[in-house]
């Protein structure tokens, strides 16, 4: 007897050897995923490639193993948080897995951590809390399944996710969509979503910002679309782009008020708090209150358009300055004077700086 529950032990310690080398050998492709390793935007990561993330899809499986022939450990409905643990192309399939980890709410409230494969397929592209003190509500950015008229491809979508804020605070409650008008996600080079948390607007609980650049032309372009959300709904409520190369260059910039200590408000360009210094010539990036607007500062959105051009001489030569940069001629200004009424911009007035001239 003793002889067979040596031999039983054997036969266990082998198998569960070979398991441990048959795991070894499933997952030798999978590499931590360094969120790093993606180029930060303003201080985001590009193309929302952070490690915290969201599934999209109605249901992700979940398995034990980088394998579709593994057992399946976990089946997570549409916006359920993951954390990327690492990623890999496996040799042969050729699907691209990630490791996660998230978190399954049991019937106490209480959250359980677990950990398992799923290929990476339509997760968020970008994850903002709402600023609402009582409702648990995120911001999630995915690519939309209506697809861009030129190029057949996907748009942003951006989804706000209510959910519950008792002990299935992990549950969603409701869901509201919103596909952006900007065109295709695979058109942009980079983009990030971003919150402008400490805006002073009245009436404007969340207010969002998507940055985009295009760099698969020249000249260059990049810009912001500026998305509310109020009154459950959510809409654009203006954009600002910018172009240009050596010689010339088109801008649209759009300045929000934003709080600070002590209940200054500032207009600060694109209601980026994080970068109002321009590094390049050391110039803050805010404009003085208009007082002859009309408009109180709560509800004023300041919006400048501004085209210029290189200056030249007799032979058509671009004119330098004594730190060798082009001297630059606005042939073109307008500023635009909006009132917030609290679900829409409302154009108030228009001042001419400078018209552009017709060809």
């Amino acid at each position: 007897m003793k002889a067979i529950i040596n031999l039983l032990i054997v036969f266990l310690l082998i198998g569960t050897e070979a398991s441990a080398q048959q795991v070894l050998m499933d997952t030798a492709f999978m590499q931590p995923y360094d969120a790093n390793n993606y180029d930060k935007i303003d201080g985001f990561f590009d193309k929302g490639k952070s490690p915290e993330r969201s599934t999209i899809n109605k249901s992700t499986l979940v398995y034990s193993l980088p394998n579709l022939k593994s057992k399946q450990v976990g089946d997570l409905e549409a916006f359920t948080p993951i954390v990327l643990l690492k990623e890999g192309i496996h040799p042969e399939t050729k699907h691209n897995w990630i490791k996660i980890k998230y978190d399954v709410q049991n019937d106490n409230g209480r959250c359980e951590e677990r950990q398992g494969y799923i290929i990476n397929k339509n997760l968020s592209i970008g994850n903002l809390n709402a600023n609402l003190a009582n409702e648990n509500l995120a911001f999630i950015l995915s690519k939309s399944p209506l697809l861009d008229a030129d190029l057949k491809k996907p748009r942003f979508r951006l989804n706000a996710v209510h959910r519950f804020t008792d002990l299935n605070y992990k549950k969603v409650k409701s869901v509201s969509s919103y596909d952006l008008s900007i065109g295709a996600v695979d058109y942009y080079n980079h983009f990030y979503l971003a919150g402008v948390y400490n805006n002073a607007l009245k009436q404007m609980p969340n207010l969002l910002r998507l940055y985009w650049h295009h760099g698969e032309s020249c000249p260059e372009s990049e810009g912001n679309v500026f998305i509310a959300y109020a009154n459950g709904k959510m809409s654009e409520i203006i954009n600002a782009s910018s172009t240009g190369e050596g010689g010339f260059y088109e801008s649209t910039k759009v300045y929000i008020p934003l709080k600070f200590n002590k209940g200054k408000i500032l207009l600060v360009e694109n209601g980026d708090s994080e970068n109002m210094l321009d590094s390049y010539n050391g110039t803050s990036k805010t404009i003085p209150y208009p007082k002859d607007c009309g408009i109180p500062i709560e509800q004023l959105v300041v919006v400048i358009e501004e085209d210029a051009e290189g200056k030249t001489d007799a032979e058509g030569n671009f004119i330098e300055d004594k730190y060798k940069e082009t001297v630059m001629v606005i042939t073109h200004k307008i500023i635009r004077y909006y009132r917030w009424t609290g679900s829409k911009l409302q154009e108030v007035k228009k001042v001419v700086v400078k018209q552009r001239k017709e060809n």
